[in-house]
């Protein structure tokens, strides 16, 4: 195993307890088969707070699920995001489907995780987390509650204030972050390891397409959008159109191919 710490273990002069290990006929028999049932217990009753339910939150909610976080009578997973499902978060955001379109990704999400372990205990929110929602929302009491927090972020300004509450409420964190191929994931542990702030990330070039679409809060996000409708209206449709009259030939056969049911050449 490569986290060989979360193996249970045998308190000095004593021998592990095997039994701990063995099956059990129910969903998490896997599991207790690597850790232990003492961990899986501690699993269902953590109480975790993740911010974000995107790619990331959506891999992440899935895994949940699968190891029954928050399934105990104390456990709570607790997730907030504020944006809506647009078609193309379809192709990575796995737990929405077309239906689910301009619906809450909190909710649909938590619904999503909640199909997949019924005994899972969600509390799906759609507030931000920022300093507007740090005394109705989420205050220093409400951090304490929780034993572990989750980044499913895409922007470094929150990734950072996150950050910054966990410290200050000793809490751990689990920070993750894709931008295209690249990806890292970061285990921030209170008087242990180094802070998500400790070191400074390269300034990023590219604007995430959730946040030029739903908030684009910044010069270079409307310039960005700008951009991309010129691009969309006189370059990328434009081609289209040239390249099925070039496969295709006449209107007339068109015409021809459609009556016939047969398949056209650069036809969507």
């Amino acid at each position: 195993l490569d986290a060989r710490e979360v193996i249970p273990r045998p308190a000095e002069g004593q021998s592990l307890d095997t039994v701990q290990f063995q099956l059990r006929g129910d969903r998490y028999d896997q599991l207790r088969a690597c850790v232990g049932s003492s961990s899986c217990d501690k699993l269902a009753e953590l109480r975790l707070f993740m911010v974000g339910c995107g790619a990331i939150g959506c891999e992440m909610l899935k895994n949940y699920a699968l190891m029954g976080v928050g399934c105990g009578e104390n456990g709570l997973v607790t997730i907030t995001d504020n944006d809506l499902i647009e078609k193309s978060n379809l192709n990575r955001q796995f737990l929405f489907r077309p239906c689910h379109i301009q619906k809450p990704k909190s909710t649909t999400a938590a619904a999503a995780a909640c199909a997949i372990n019924p005994a899972m205990h969600i509390d799906a929110q759609q507030h931000k987390v920022c300093p507007q929602t740090e005394k109705t929302n989420y205050s220093d009491e409400f951090f304490l509650r929780q034993d572990m927090c989750v980044n499913a972020l895409d922007n470094l300004e929150a990734r950072r204030y996150m950050d910054g509450r966990c410290v200050s409420n000793a809490r751990a964190l689990l920070e993750s972050g894709t931008l295209g191929a690249k990806g890292h994931v970061q285990v921030i542990v209170p008087h242990m390891t180094e802070s998500y702030t400790s070191q400074r990330d390269p300034p990023t070039q590219d604007v995430p397409y959730c946040t030029l679409k739903s908030f684009p809060a910044n010069i270079e996000h409307t310039i960005q959008w700008a951009r991309d409708k010129f691009e969309s209206a006189f370059a990328q449709k434009p081609n289209m159109y040239k390249r099925f009259w070039e496969a295709n030939g006449k209107p007339a056969e068109v015409l021809e191919k459609l009556r016939a049911n047969a398949h056209m050449d650069s036809s969507i």
